[in-house]
């Protein structure tokens, strides 16, 4: 059997495996991307609530250790949360109960990440803010 008639066996089939090498490749590629530009917003979100949650606790120590000095509280949350790169999101608020005794501390938190894609197509950033509300009881 000669080379020709090998190769002209196979001649159908040539472009078969470039194309399906290429398909695999810009598959990956678009994943790929698209893990990039939405994973750090996805953790964003999620590492946000936990910020949240230790800024209030932070508040609610705070609140106890400097006896309800309101200042006090929001200049340790604020630190906290420049360490965090995030910010408050509006006021550190008390919750009473009947008597009105405080019970609960709330902070309200933000925090922004960009990603390249999410911070240039401008309907897609919003995503990139990320707000949770941390409450810590007092005791």
């Amino acid at each position: 059997m000669s080379g020709k008639k090998v190769r002209s066996a196979f001649s159908p089939q040539q472009g078969q495996v470039w194309t399906y090498v290429l398909n695999i490749f810009l598959v990956a590629l678009i994943i790929g991307v698209i893990i990039s530009q939405c994973g750090p917003i996805v953790a964003n979100h999620i590492a946000t609530r936990g910020t949240a949650n230790d800024a209030a606790e932070l508040a609610a120590n705070t609140y106890t250790s400097k006896r309800g000095n309101m200042e006090q509280i929001r200049l340790e949350v604020v630190k906290f949360l420049d360490e965090r790169e995030a910010r408050l999101d509006g006021d550190i608020t008390l919750e009473y109960d009947q008597t009105g005794r405080p019970v609960k501390i709330v902070v309200p938190v933000r925090k922004i990440v960009n990603t390249f894609f999410f911070q240039h197509v401008g309907y897609l950033s919003p995503y990139t803010e990320a707000k949770a509300v941390g409450e810590h009881d007092l005791l």
